[in-house]
């Protein structure tokens, strides 16, 4: 599930590209007296939530409507979201100035088994090698160890698509092993992918920004954006396909990166089987 909060501008202000920290943290703002999030706030696998850029890009005049979303496997998480921006209308981030005017929830739906669709990456997918994973998929780990790579390496093309789906997967895992129904298995424990097809959203397929993860920290990332197709093959698919929309895919999800729209959703044709 995931609510959109409709924003109101209350000054001009340029678009600010860099502004994954200060979103996230105007999100935690609503979060942060509660100690049952507090406790998983910093840990790698974090509370539990994906948000989208503030939407549409550009320029930013007095009075401009803005949107913002935010998703979560946890309804407990939105439920509180929503508590806080009911009475906490101020939405600041950096110099972009909104006043909250609206809230609404939604829930994506990608359609029963024999169902068709795609699903676009709103925001980048951030998928990077430690030693471990690269040495996993055959990836050159020289410059890491000569200390031309920073600790990790970003995913770019000739990795393979393989390198990419797998990562997703696994990070997708960790949330249903967290915050999923423990019903159905997990997206690494069937033989399946989770997306037919890939298409980049971009010609170049991956393109690099400057990602501040802390006040004092900036550093250049490697994304890359995407057009997913699916067919929902069974009830655990579509189980996992309702995941990634609620939890984004790829990593450093709760910065930001990987938050997914469902764009188009075809059911089953009658008689089809």
């Amino acid at each position: 599930m995931r609510i959109e909060l409709a924003l109101d501008s209350i000054a001009d202000a340029e678009y600010d590209t860099g502004y994954h920290h200060k979103l996230r943290g105007r999100i935690w703002r609503g979060l942060e007296d509660n100690q049952k999030y507090a406790e998983t706030h910093e840990t790698n696998h974090g509370v539990g939530f994906a948000f989208s850029n503030v939407f549409p890009w550009g320029h930013i005049n007095e009075g401009d409507r803005r949107y913002v979303r935010i998703a979560s496997p946890r309804r407990e998480v939105l439920d509180d979201l929503i508590a806080h921006f009911g009475t906490n209308r101020a939405f600041d981030i950096g110099q972009m100035r909104f006043e909250i005017a609206d809230i609404s929830g939604h829930a994506p739906q990608v359609g029963e088994p024999g169902s068709t669709g795609r699903i676009d990456t709103g925001t980048g997918v951030f998928c990077a090698f430690d030693r471990e994973l690269a040495d996993e998929h055959g990836i050159d780990t020289s410059k890491m160890e000569s200390g031309d790579a920073e600790t990790k390496i970003f995913w770019r093309p000739e990795h393979g698509m393989g390198a990419l789906q797998s990562t997703i997967q696994r990070s997708l895992q960790q949330t249903h092993e967290l915050y999923g129904d423990e019903y159905y298995d997990g997206p690494m424990e069937v033989d399946e992918p989770l997306f037919e097809s890939f298409a980049p959203i971009k010609d170049e397929v991956t393109y690099s920004i400057q990602f501040q993860p802390a006040t004092e920290v900036n550093r250049k990332v490697i994304l890359s954006k995407w057009r997913l197709g699916y067919r929902v093959r069974d009830e655990t698919h579509r189980y996992h396909l309702k995941l990634a929309l609620d939890a984004g895919i790829g990593q450093r999800r709760e910065h930001g990166f990987g938050f997914l729209n469902l764009r188009e959703q075809t059911p089953p044709r009658a008689g089809a089987g």
